[in-house]
């Protein structure tokens, strides 16, 4: 995207940290844990905002979110650990 920064800078805080760590279990980036996490808002926020639109304003009361959606993408397994 033309007109968007390449670079993003976070303060971090120990909540922060604390939830970056929970994103990086999977074995995940930093920057792919807050890209992945802010998608995610996004796209529950974008919902909402359709779902107003087609009810008179009001946003929904709550959204669920497929839990598949919550971790982010895995690299293909290659068997190394199994000498495959």
């Amino acid at each position: 995207m033309s007109g968007t920064p390449t670079v993003v800078s976070v303060r971090m805080t120990d909540q922060f940290a604390a939830d970056l760590e929970v994103l990086q279990r999977g074995g995940m980036s930093a920057s792919d844990a807050v890209r992945h996490a802010v998608r995610l808002i996004a796209q529950g926020q974008g919902t909402a905002e359709r779902l107003a639109q087609n009810d008179g304003g009001r946003r929904p009361g709550a959204l669920s979110i497929p839990t598949g959606a919550l971790y982010g993408r895995r690299a293909p397994y290659d068997g190394r650990d199994q000498g495959v």
